[in-house]
């Protein structure tokens, strides 16, 4: 027996709102709970095809998040994970006949031997695609032309996990989410991943990537041939022998490294990596490794756009949307990563082994973790970079009234003293408050108007000269 398993994160317009499972953990479960029953019935009326000739097996879709969780006492087994909520909030199954346009007509494999569709959706706007099927005719029945139909096998395999991501998507999650919205509409819950309009809504449905794992027993005949060659690119650095060596020797029972995987199926459960099946502990962290990075690697992506029109926007209305984006962005991958820490400490040690292997062969830490922290500063330094813009336009136009009240001041400071010195030069007993008669007022009351008005407009220059230097000056 060879079974083909297939796992794609795939973009999907969901994002859970932060924290909202920790500030009201009650209200939290008691959301998802109340949602069941209006989920169960959209989907019936989602089944393909007249009522008459749907399918005997319903799509299902379960919601996870279901229950308020506990603080304490969480490590009462070892043989199983500790954290009592799952990182995904629903789990969908789903058969061929569900995805008429994904495998409908289709009769080469891996296609006719589909034997489940998976699908979860996860917090950071990811969801994961899992699909099993059996390899028939079998690569090993003949070893003529083998390396073709593997290659041929894996390029349907990508073919098939794209083709069912559109339609889940498209005919399943979406009118899902729209229910979930229209439930939470206080949007305490569920929150959109990008507003409406933008770009990157056309990402949504479309798979990062396709890994291939093959579940093969290796007493079949051939069995050494698919291997070699369905491994054939991965390189381990330092090791001085071949995957395929440790492999067939016997040293490993499974190879996770660089999307085509391997298990050796030695007891013939199959792929299904169900409880207590050999592999279930190396697909549990295989899963999580591809939640991780498909999540911070569309961060990275998005921090590196918005990051460069940053650099090149303009406009103070550009310059507001970019910052809002910058500063959820740079907390979203700060979630994530966290996520990955909390989640560590509750894992099945097992599974946390492996996990960790995976993501450091993906060279997790150099190549997505530290390069996002980077463009977390650099957001922080930009964020930075806009308020200091911010305030110094706001401290410009404060400059500027107090100049214009201080221009027209002079003008009217001068006016007033020359009309109070006409005044005193017309009236003689105005004189006696002032003791005496002032030749300063007489002075300036025996000035024309055109000369007060011409002495004020250059005072006021003068002003605006000493402005506009220190304040080149400042900056």
């Amino acid at each position: 027996m060879i079974q083909l398993r297939t796992l794609a994160p795939v973009a999907v317009d969901y994002y859970a709102v932060p924290g909202a499972s920790l500030r009201d953990p009650h209200g939290y479960a008691r959301f998802w709970a109340e949602q069941q029953p209006a989920v169960d019935e959209l989907l019936a009326g989602l089944t393909p095809g007249p009522v008459a000739d749907r399918p005997r097996r319903p799509p299902s879709v379960v919601l996870e998040h279901t229950r308020a969780t506990r603080s304490f006492n969480l490590y009462r087994t070892i043989d199983d994970h500790a954290i009592e909520r799952t990182m995904h909030v629903l789990t969908g199954t789903l058969y061929p006949e569900h995805l008429p346009a994904a495998f409908s007509g289709v009769t080469t494999a891996p296609h006719a031997g589909v034997i489940e569709i998976s699908f979860r959706l996860y917090d950071h706007g990811l969801m994961l695609l899992e699909i099993l099927a059996d390899v028939d005719p079998r690569p090993t029945e003949d070893t003529d032309g083998l390396a073709s139909r593997l290659d041929e096998l894996q390029a349907r395999a990508v073919a098939m996990g794209e083709r069912a991501a559109r339609e889940i998507v498209a005919r399943y999650l979406d009118p899902l989410l729209r229910l979930l919205r229209q439930a939470d509409r206080d949007s305490r819950i569920l929150a959109t991943a990008t507003p409406d309009g933008d770009p990157l809504t056309a990402e949504f449905g479309e798979p990062l990537w396709v890994t291939r794992s093959l579940v093969l027993d290796p007493a079949e005949p051939g069995a050494d041939a698919v291997t070699r060659h369905w491994i054939k690119d991965v390189v381990i650095a330092d090791d001085v022998r071949s995957p395929a060596d440790r492999l067939l020797d016997g040293d490993l029972e499974h190879l996770i490294r660089w999307l085509n995987y391997i298990f050796l199926d030695r007891t013939g459960a199959g792929g299904r990596m169900l409880p207590g099946d050999p592999f279930r502990d190396q697909w549990d962290a295989l899963r999580y490794a591809q939640v991780f990075y498909g999540a911070l690697d569309r961060i990275d992506a998005r921090l590196s756009k918005i990051l460069a029109d940053s650099a090149a926007a303009g406009s103070r209305w550009e310059l507001e949307q970019l910052r809002g984006n910058l500063l959820g962005l740079s907390q979203r991958a700060e979630l994530i990563m966290m996520e990955r820490q909390d989640l560590s400490k509750y894992l099945k040690r097992a599974v946390r082994t492996e996990m960790d292997a995976i993501l450091e062969f993906w060279d997790y830490e150099s190549l997505l973790a530290q390069p996002v922290r980077f463009k977390i500063e650099i957001c922080d330094r930009r964020l930075a970079e806009l308020a200091a813009r911010r305030t110094a336009r706001s401290a410009m136009f404060t400059d500027l009234i107090l100049l214009g009240i201080g221009v027209t001041s002079i003008l009217g400071t001068a006016l007033a003293v020359t009309e109070f010195g006409r005044s005193l030069a017309n009236d003689p007993g105005m004189a006696v408050s002032d003791l005496g008669r002032s030749s300063i007022m007489g002075w300036i009351a025996g000035q024309p108007a055109d000369a007060v008005l011409i002495t004020s407009g250059i005072v006021s220059l003068l002003l605006v000269i000493m402005y506009l230097f220190f304040r080149r000056d400042r900056t």
